[in-house]
């Protein structure tokens, strides 16, 4: 940009020169560590999306994942109930499963969050984690059942998220939105964390140093976020029906999600790096190609409102979604065929989670309840989706 010149007459008409105004910035140029943080994201997302292109290309991988995605869609048809914990006194509105490990999280109406082990739901620890509800809650990327250090993080309506280690201890407390938040979600990496909130700004979090990297306002309350695996950059769902894909590594908007016609309140990336996942209130669950830059199909969901929508961790290939009519439906991602519906509770479905490395899936709910679904072997050895 040009700067700005100020011109002054003077006595005989002849225009000078007065001054000269340094040149403005219309952007927020962020502080340093951003600008660290950027740099090491777009050398280690190079590097990750590298390997993923050399897997997608070798034949003998692409056979492994054509026949692991089938055997996932074969073991989805079989999902059953098999167990169901109803401990809690308030509505469970989030679930979150261990990448690595058996712990499955649990947060409450009423501000408390409980680890579980996912093998058989019991109780490894509970404990207050907020004054207010929870509104949130993720499992650490690393985290690692049996090893003591950071386990989970919590969002809250009382605009605050918290980090927080295996035996319930808080290590740190992110403070700086003015309402209550809606979603939380660790980077890949698992050095950040984003949260979402009502005040209608979406921020980045350094989870060591609890210092605010990065604070992106929006025009309406944003509900929902999730990265993509490589760590390079996400989209974020909000109130006003739109979704906005975010390039962490400039900090750049490069595409809007446009055709719901009520607010997104879920979103999920897929495993192949390109494909979204968007989720809400219209009852319909769409699926975007990011490569092609459009929406691929739309799934007539549920007759309800959709709470959540996620992609199965291994491949992808099947997507869930909860609704608030009371079921869990499993959908694939290549003919778009609905695989099972679980009638998972007696009332709204508030949350999702699956542990495909272990062929589960868990559900939690306003009936106070969080569900277990695994295959239905029939005295078959255990055997992963």
């Amino acid at each position: 940009m040009e700067p700005r010149v100020a011109y002054e007459r003077d006595d005989n008409g002849t225009m000078d020169v007065d001054r000269t105004d340094p040149p403005e910035n219309f952007y927020a140029i962020g502080c340093d560590d951003l600008g660290r943080t950027r740099r090491k994201r777009a050398v280690k997302s190079l590097r990750r999306a590298t390997q993923r292109f050399e897997c997608e290309t070798d034949e003998r991988r692409r056979t492994d994942e054509r026949n692991a995605r089938a055997l996932f869609e074969q073991n989805a048809r079989r999902l059953v109930l098999e167990r169901s914990e109803a401990a809690h006194r308030r509505p469970v509105v989030r679930c979150s499963s261990s990448t690595v490990g058996d712990t499955v999280a649990t947060c409450i109406w009423d501000g408390t969050c409980r680890l579980r082990d996912r093998n058989n739901l019991q109780g490894k620890t509970t404990f207050a984690a907020h004054e207010e509800r929870c509104a949130d809650v993720r499992i650490h990327p690393s985290y690692c059942a049996g090893v003591d250090g950071p386990c989970a993080a919590t969002g809250s309506s009382d605009g605050t998220a918290k980090r927080w280690d295996n035996r319930g201890r808080n290590l740190a407390t992110y403070k700086g939105h003015t309402d209550r938040l809606a979603c939380i979600a660790f980077h890949p990496y698992g050095h950040h964390l984003a949260t979402t909130s009502f005040d209608r700004t979406r921020r980045l979090w350094d989870v060591e140093t609890e210092v605010e990297l990065l604070l992106q306002g929006h025009s309406r309350a944003v509900y929902a976020l999730a990265f993509q695996c490589d760590g390079s950059w996400c989209v974020s769902g909000r109130l006003d029906a739109v979704g906005w894909v975010w390039d962490l590594r400039t900090g750049r908007h490069i595409h809007t999600l446009t055709g719901h016609i009520k607010p997104i309140l879920a979103v999920d990336v897929a495993e192949d790096g390109y494909t979204v996942a968007t989720a809400g209130e219209d009852h319909t669950c769409r699926l975007w190609d990011l490569r092609q830059r459009r929406c691929i199909y739309t799934l007539p969901a549920h007759s309800s409102l959709i709470s959540a929508a996620c992609f199965e961790t291994k491949q992808g290939g099947t997507l869930l979604t909860a609704s608030y009519d009371g079921t869990v439906r499993l959908w694939s991602t290549t003919t778009y065929a609905c695989l099972n519906t679980l009638k998972a509770h007696e009332g709204k479905v508030a949350a999702v989670a699956v542990a495909a490395e272990a062929a589960l899936v868990f559900s939690a709910g306003f009936d106070k309840s969080l569900k277990r679904w695994c295959v239905d072997r029939e005295g078959e050895g255990p055997n992963a989706l």
